[in-house]
């Protein structure tokens, strides 16, 4: 069973691939090298508080959640499908309640256009 200190490390990778950032910008966003974030996301190096708050507020969220995400990953698989769903969702929660609405709606009109019948206009 992974240690809490490799999930950590795989729920950061995770963030940071999904953000489409290099552990060289990760790490420079949090002044620490890019090495330091390649040893937190291996899991061979225990993550600061600090550093795992700075990581947090790049990533949109707080460090208890990112601690969270880590205690309860086991349900979690990591693939494209997944990493394209957490950047929605990312897009998605940073909206205001109006556009959050606007989205939903647009998500249904997309929704019912393919549970139509071929043909039908």
């Amino acid at each position: 069973m992974a240690s809490l200190n490799e999930r950590i490390g795989e729920v950061l990778k995770r963030k940071r691939t999904r953000d489409r950032l290099t552990q060289s910008d990760l790490g420079s966003r949090i002044s620490v090298s890019g090495s330091y974030i390649s040893s937190i996301e291996a899991g061979t190096t225990g993550v600061r508080v600090t550093e795992l708050e700075g990581m947090a507020a790049v990533f949109r969220t707080t460090a208890i959640e990112l601690i969270n995400e880590a205690a309860g990953k086991d349900a979690y698989n990591f693939n494209a499908s997944n990493r394209d769903r957490d950047a929605f969702l990312t897009l998605y929660d940073n909206l205001n309640a109006e556009h959050k609405k606007q989205a939903r709606l647009f998500l249904m009109f997309l929704r019912e256009l393919e549970l139509r019948p071929e043909g039908d206009a």
